[in-house]
């Protein structure tokens, strides 16, 4: 039966990050990364928007904000000694009229509290300046907030951590896990059928949409403990190139965090392509429906109009959707905040659950990885 010191399970962003950290923190341990697709990414990650937060959003000493100040850094810096397409285009949060107003004043103190200290506050003619094509009262400038090319930043991730020793293996699905004294015995099954089982030290979770399942084969009963995983789905539109040219930012209307919010945000990539997108809500627990209703078009303009004036029916076309992994929270309320837990407390030491990473994900990607490297140090001290 093979053995490995770590198992990592699922090749999104997540998954590679932890795989290319860990593998250069700890080059005398054997890592192994599963993937049940045949690459990596092809979920979650591949379907983002790949905008690099701030931090702005998320509540003063939640993991989202820690972990996406902190990743925001990493990110931009992984990006440039790798060569990884990125612009540091920064954001504008906009607002439509004085109520929303109010809702940036909020967002500028919060900012401040986690550690965002770049922020400015801009009037009618200050966006004019910048964005002369936006209609809004007044506006944050999140100048550290940008894009990146998510696919060649996991292609370079999987790379590294190749390159450090980690193996990563695809079309091997995670079945079974049984919970030893001295670790995990593992049981996947291969593209044909075929079953196998191998045996970890540890074992960390990052299997995305079904990070959840994965937690309950560990007999961790997920409702009880609030990891229960709820598909959400976000639909995008594409701008047509002429209009494309008329922004240069990231849009985010202030009422953006509701799940049926207000506000589209606007997305440039870094090709200059210009998207509208996600909207947000919760799709059938069973479906990973990726299909876009062009209907949908008439309901996108009518929103993102109030804020691109410039758009017309025409300018749209179905772009792509996503479906996130939102951990379900009372209507009205705000999305939860991350669950990274290593399970000591219920006997699992080494296991390393990574549970509702939805956005700013992708930004905390390196913070998350190194988060995990911190929690099993214990494990490994004195090997």
């Amino acid at each position: 039966m093979d053995r490995v010191d770590i198992l990592i399970v699922g090749a999104g962003v997540t998954g590679l990050a932890a795989a290319c950290c860990l593998a250069e923190r700890w080059p005398d341990k054997s890592i192994l990364l599963l993937e049940k697709h045949e690459t990596f990414g092809q979920e979650i990650t591949s379907r983002t928007s790949e905008v690099i937060h701030s931090g702005i959003y998320y509540p003063p000493g939640s993991l989202k904000a820690r972990l996406c100040v902190a990743g925001n850094r990493l990110l931009y810096d992984f990006c440039e000694k790798h060569q990884v397409p990125y612009r540091r285009s920064g954001k504008l949060i906009i607002a439509r009229d004085e109520g929303e107003s109010a809702q940036l004043a909020v967002l500028a103190r919060q900012a401040q509290e986690n550690g965002v200290t770049d922020v400015e506050w801009l009037d009618r003619p200050g966006i004019a300046r910048l964005e002369p094509h936006v209609e809004a009262v007044a506006a944050l400038l999140s100048p550290s907030s940008g894009i990146f090319d998510s696919y060649l930043l996991m292609e370079k991730m999987a790379k590294i951590a190749r390159r450090n020793g980690a193996m990563l293996v695809y079309r091997q699905l995670v079945i079974g896990i049984r919970v030893l004294e001295a670790g995990y015995q593992v049981e996947y099954q291969e593209e044909n059928g075929a079953r196998d089982v191998l045996m970890c030290r540890c074992l960390v979770n990052a299997a995305g949409m079904h990070a959840d399942a994965l937690a309950a084969m560990a007999g961790i009963p997920v409702d009880q403990a609030g990891y229960r995983i709820y598909r959400c789905k976000g639909e995008y539109f594409t701008v047509t190139n002429a209009k494309a040219q008329l922004v240069s930012r990231l849009i985010f209307p202030a009422g953006i965090r509701e799940l049926k919010g207000s506000g589209l945000p606007v997305i440039k990539d870094v090709s200059g392509r210009l998207r509208i997108g996600p909207d947000a809500h919760y799709a059938p627990s069973g479906s990973l429906d990726y299909s876009v209703n062009p209907a949908n078009a008439a309901q996108f303009l009518a929103i993102a109009g109030n804020y691109l004036p410039f758009l017309e029916a025409a300018d749209l076309r179905p772009d792509l959707a996503a479906v996130r992994p939102r951990l379900l929270v009372p209507c009205g309320s705000p999305p939860r905040d991350f669950i990274v837990c290593h399970e000591t407390e219920r006997g699992l030491s080494g296991f390393i659950n990574l549970i509702g990473i939805e956005s700013p994900g992708i930004t905390c990607c390196f913070s998350l990885a190194q988060m995990v490297g911190d929690m099993l140090n214990g494990v490994f001290a004195g090997t």
